[in-house]
């Protein structure tokens, strides 16, 4: 009796010794697991896997054929991201989740990293011909630099002062580099072709290129109740300019008052070539106030114009000059553009016979 005692404390203890043992082997061979870069999962914003956004395939557009093209004419947009229509495209400030702004998603599709192996061009013109290198694309995003005086200082922190003059003594100056940040992006120019198409019978558009516009001054007091629009009042004397270091400066008159978005340097970053960026843009969703369980995707915001924009230029023959090269008013520049407009709304409806 007692040797069958013996063995089963034998047995128990020897079950016991390998469970502990296999246990530390588990947990050697588990240290830094969950340091390793592939514990790292991709977001969870929903107790359910979200397929249909991940699978999700642009829209086929109409093939347009030369033989049935009735009228056409090219024309630039403007999107200010300020106005409240066009907020979808500005927000989040900060990805939430698997939802990230227009301007991140394209700084991520432009990117190449491992997680991007086949980034997107970008094009240095509106003609799509001359892409950008990835260093020349990121210098597109440096601030002018701040100089900063480094000043003798004592064990204490303090200044050191010169003897004869009293003044402060420099050690020099050192440069400190300053880089914009997508949140900076407070405008999209579009280029698009507006044609009457015989075989539909249908007036259309096509965007071409998108181009996002990097201000370079701050964004403080940009999304102010009282400075949602673009244009103010006619007589504040908007005027748009191209100035000699190659930025573009929209300002009006002088006002001590006014320090905001129309004194600021807008800087284009590049154009995305349009039917490129789709498949891009169809995979990523824009909130939807109405029903978050049905978002749209920036794909779909572009193709169903749910955008506020105006028109910059219309395709001329004065090297295709824009509204503001002739016309200095902003309230004119404004009448201007719905006269083009009402032009092409002319156009289409003078072709039928009622």
């Amino acid at each position: 009796m007692k040797n069958i005692r013996l063995i089963m404390l034998i047995v128990i203890a020897g079950s016991f010794l390998g469970l502990k043992a296999q246990t530390i082997d588990s947990e050697n061979s588990n240290q830094g697991t969950f340091d390793a870069p592939e514990a790292i999962r991709a977001p969870i914003d929903r107790p359910y896997e979200r397929k249909l956004l991940k699978d999700n395939v642009p829209i086929t557009l109409q093939p347009l054929d030369e033989e049935y093209m009735h009228h056409s004419s090219l024309y630039w947009r403007v999107i200010d991201l300020r106005e409240k229509m066009n907020h979808p495209l500005y927000f989040p400030t900060e990805p939430k989740g698997n939802w990230k702004s227009f301007a991140l998603t394209i700084r991520d599709a432009v990117d190449s990293s491992e997680n991007n192996p086949m980034p997107i061009r970008i094009y240095s013109t509106e003609y799509l011909d001359i892409p950008l290198s990835q260093s020349e694309f990121q210098s597109k995003f440096s601030i002018d630099p701040i100089v900063q005086s480094i000043w003798l200082e004592d064990e204490y922190g303090d200044l050191v002062f010169d003897e004869e003059t009293g003044d402060p003594i420099s050690l020099g100056d050192t440069t400190i580099m300053q880089f914009a940040d997508p949140r900076d992006i407070m405008q999209y120019d579009i280029k698009e072709l507006w044609y009457i198409d015989n075989q539909r019978s249908v007036a259309d558009f096509r965007i071409m290129g998108i181009c996002p516009v990097l201000q370079k001054g701050g964004i403080e007091d940009d999304f102010d109740d009282d400075d949602m629009d673009f244009y103010s009042d006619g007589d504040d004397g908007y005027e748009d300019y191209e100035s000699e270091d190659g930025y573009e400066d929209y300002g009006y008159e002088e006002d001590d008052d006014m320090e905001d978005f129309s004194t600021s340097k807008l800087a284009p970053l590049g154009w995305l070539h349009y039917l490129e960026f789709r498949p891009v843009m169809a995979v990523n969703e824009v909130f939807n106030p109405h029903n978050n369980s049905n978002r749209r995707t920036y794909d779909d915001i572009f193709l169903s114009r749910h955008f506020s924009s105006f028109i910059r230029a219309e395709e001329n023959v004065y090297d295709n000059r824009e509204i503001f090269h002739y016309i200095v008013n902003g309230l004119d520049q404004i009448l201007e553009a719905e006269k083009i407009k009402q032009k092409m709304f002319a156009i289409e409806h003078d072709m039928w016979e009622y």
